[in-house]
């Protein structure tokens, strides 16, 4: 029977409304090189898989190709991709073959199918590689891998059965347990308790059942970091055979045999499945965890999933994040070890392996809440996104140990700044190793619109271990943007049916994106570096020029004209709010951005280009004041409208700013900001310490996006209260000498940082507050809060120098 192989779904437990969503087909991301056709892409990239974990043998027939949603870069479209190039592999005869490659395809009439005749192959696994699609050529969406394809075929080997077993509980002895550990029998596992976090371990199958860090707050005892949905298992030993069903995997499959001991503070689980044998054995003591791994087999084994150990967190307790070197081969996410698991308002674990057989893979699941970490022991990445299992013997010990970040601030710095910067220090680095980038959190989209926080605070963060600096992470993030690949705010974006830069229209993302390239520079970047981004950073710049619609030195967006009543969203970071045409908060990051590159450039002895940007950079500043400046109140509107209207709603970070990167100086620039500062007290803004509004009045409803139409003052970016963009009113104030006022501040923000209260799990919303504390946020932990980082090391940094 003719059907679609991507539409096929697993068994669902036999348990009502659970909705577990196993599917045999999923999407995966891979790191990939140059094909021949692809010189001008990156030399390594991530494109995506659409690929079918078939359970046997099936028929190809023929493969339709449709319009699909690409990459959801801005909030307030959805834009239609289509593919360009892709190849088709499928699994046969224990190996991959090309079954179908197509290049320059053409793009489907809306709403149409395009087929594609396949050869008649017997495969039991399918791979829909895209290479490039219409929108963001080289650096492929996942959504349009998940949306863009029909399969027919013909299924030979029916969906296997459920299987699930339990292993056999040999004997529990919690006797003679090292001091400072406790335990208790109870739900189906042992569950240990230290000082300093807690786990639980099932009995019945391989994984923890409890995973709980308080290194940081004695408070957060007790809750548990773990996702625990039954009967979904995200946990423990994992493994699907290329060809078969899934031996272990979370819900309707756990097909091994085996027993578990369990004997003071070591839990011993020794079991088969498909000619794999484990001995996985953990040791819990007052200082961390240890686990003693090993797989043996007669045999190698190709598999789409495999791991000797599972951790599958939750992230609306805490959106993690992986923090180790990347290893860019095969499926994306794997990281050498050692690496730091951060648990954002929990702690961070330091993992370790004693043998490089022990690496370990990241990945994000925003849709089902969970993001992962994998143990893996003797695992080799493929090409194509698999792991193969070689025969033999394969051992590695991992230790896990709760850690606590070195001191980063000079002695005499106030307990709170050192608190602050003891929880947040690597929270800030909101990495996604399966991505390759710095993102709004761990769990969450990428934005190089924050690059500019980013190398704010890189820097000053030192290293996370001997030989990798924080700054490592903007490089990679770095190297994603200037090579193509999308963001929020960021790569093509489609109108009339043309694709034009997401720049345009969002001015902060190339300007905060050019700061943060111009400070790596300036800082950190190597000549070869440089030399093999040059033609990428050159077009960037030449993009850039291209936005001074009007040759007075500040840029402009002709898609977003920021006239009241367009309801059309932002060109800066203030999403929501209808900045358009002359804004000044991306004009002050670009500013900047043009000084740093300026210096930058001369580091890497291109002298001409420097000179170039030194003098855009003056011009700029030349019409900055007379293009924003408000008479009636003495200070900078936040934009002027192409009616040549300026909207002015007391703007904190835009004037803070101006002032930080010298656009506004002197005497007029203390008398500006506290003008402001005044206003603030006579409006009563409430304590800084659950973080400051973006702007001191309400925003009627006719400047800002549609969906944000209707609230009050106080509501989300309609003045709420948060961390984020406020590192600018911060610099702002001791740039201009204020320095009583930047410190009162600054005090007031660390305390929110300090006792955890601004960043949290994802929806928890504790982002953005109203004025009567209130969560009003959405994400629950923005990256952008930490750029506050920047003024606390300035300020009481150990090599900080400033009375």
């Amino acid at each position: 029977m003719t059907q679609d192989l991507l539409a096929l779904s697993d068994h669902e437990p036999p348990m009502g409304d659970l909705f577990t969503d196993a599917r045999l087909d999923t999407g995966r991301a891979v790191w990939t090189g140059r094909l021949p056709g692809e010189r001008e892409m990156a030399k390594k990239r991530i494109v995506h898989q659409r690929v079918v974990r078939l359970h046997g043998e099936a028929k190809l027939l023929r493969l339709g190709l449709r319009r699909g949603q690409g990459y959801h870069k801005c909030g307030s479209r959805q834009d239609l991709d289509w593919v360009t190039s892709l190849r088709v592999l499928g699994w046969t005869g224990g190996r991959w073959r090309e079954v179908w490659r197509g290049d320059d395809l053409r793009a489907p009439a809306v709403g149409a199918v395009r087929w594609i005749k396949l050869p008649q192959m017997t495969v039991s696994g399918v791979i829909l590689e895209v290479r490039r699609s219409g929108i963001d050529d080289g650096w492929t969406p996942w959504n349009l891998a998940m949306s863009a394809f029909v399969l027919e075929g013909e299924l030979l080997v029916p969906i296997a059965p459920r299987q699930e077993r339990l292993l056999t509980l040999e004997s529990v002895e919690l006797s003679g347990l090292p001091r400072g550990v406790t335990a208790e029998v109870r739900d189906g596992s042992v569950r240990y308790r230290t000082r300093e976090f807690e786990v639980g371990f099932a009995v019945g199958r391989p994984g923890f059942s409890f995973f709980g860090l308080h290194v940081e707050d004695d408070a957060n005892a007790g809750i548990n970091l773990l996702t625990t949905r039954p009967p979904l298992f995200h946990q423990g030993p994992q493994l699907h055979p290329l060809g078969a069903p899934p031996l272990i995997a979370p819900a309707v499959r756990c097909d091994l045999e085996g027993a578990v001991r369990v004997k003071g503070a070591t839990v011993r689980y020794a079991f088969s499945t498909g000619g794999q044998h484990y001995t996985l054995t953990w040791r819990v003591s007052s200082q961390g965890l240890e686990l003693r791994a090993e797989r043996s087999a007669e045999r190698a084994l190709f598999a789409w999933h495999s791991a000797a150990w599972q951790i599958g967190l939750r992230n609306s307790a805490s959106p993690s994040q992986v923090l180790g070197r990347l290893l860019m081969d095969g499926e994306s996410g794997a990281v050498a070890l050692p690496a730091l698991l951060t648990l954002p308002a929990f702690g961070s674990w330091d993992i370790r392996s004693s043998s490089p057989a022990g690496w370990a893979r990241s990945d994000c699941r925003r849709s089902q809440d969970v993001n992962t970490l994998e143990l893996k022991v003797g695992e080799e990445r493929t090409p194509e996104g698999m792991y193969r299992l070689p025969a033999g013997t394969h051992r590695a010990i991992f230790t896990l140990t709760p850690h606590r970040p070195g001191a980063l601030l000079h002695a005499s710095a106030p307990a709170v700044a050192k608190r602050a910067v003891a929880r947040t220090r690597w929270t800030a680095l909101t990495f996604r190793s399966d991505t390759a980038t710095l993102s709004n959190n761990g769990a969450s989209m990428h934005c190089p619109i924050c690059m500019d926080t980013w190398s704010a605070i890189a820097p000053g963060l030192g290293e996370v271990f001997p030989g990798l600096p924080a700054t490592e992470f903007l490089r990679l993030s770095l190297e994603r943007w200037l090579t193509g690949g999308p963001g929020y705010a960021a790569g093509r974006l489609l109108q009339g049916g043309r694709a034009h830069d997401a720049d345009d229209e969002y001015l902060m993302t190339g300007a905060s994106a050019l700061l943060g390239l111009g400070n790596f520079l300036r800082q950190t970047a190597t000549r070869g570096w440089f030399r093999e981004y040059r033609p990428w950073i050159t077009a960037k710049l030449r993009a850039a020029e291209q936005r001074d619609l009007d040759g007075d030195g500040l840029i402009e967006s002709a898609y977003r004209t920021g006239v009241s009543g367009t309801s059309q969203w932002s060109t800066c970071w203030f999403d929501v709010i209808s900045f358009g045409w002359k804004d000044a908060f991306a004009n002050a990051i670009l500013y900047g951005a043009l000084g740093a590159l300026e210096g930058g450039l001369e580091r890497c002895d291109e002298k001409a280009e420097a000179r170039t940007l030194r003098a855009w950079a003056e011009r700029l500043k030349l019409n900055y004041r007379a293009a924003f400046w408000n008479e009636q109140t003495g200070w900078l509107a936040g934009w002027r409208c192409r009616a040549g209207k300026l909207h002015d709603y007391a703007f904190l970070p835009i004037n803070g700013a101006a002032v930080a990167v010298g656009l506004i100086e002197g005497a007029e620039a203390r008398v500006m900001l506290r003008r402001l500062l005044t206003e603030a007290a006579r409006v009563r803004m409430p304590d800084a310490a659950l973080g400051m509004p973006g702007n001191l009045w309400p925003i009627p409803d006719f400047d800002l996006a549609d969906i944000m139409q209707g609230y009050p003052l106080g509501y989300y970016q309609n003045g709420g209260r948060t961390h984020s963009q406020t590192r600018h009113l911060i610099m702002g104030l001791y740039r201009c000498g204020l320095t009583r006022e930047a410190d009162r501040l600054l005090k007031r923000l660390c305390v929110g940082f300090a006792d955890a209260r601004v960043f949290g799990g994802n929806q928890s919303g504790v982002d953005w507050r109203y004025w009567d504390d209130r969560p009003c946020g959405y994400e629950g932990l923005l990256t952008d809060q930490f750029g506050v980082l920047e003024p606390i090391l300035w300020r009481w940094g150990a090599q900080a120098s400033r009375s």
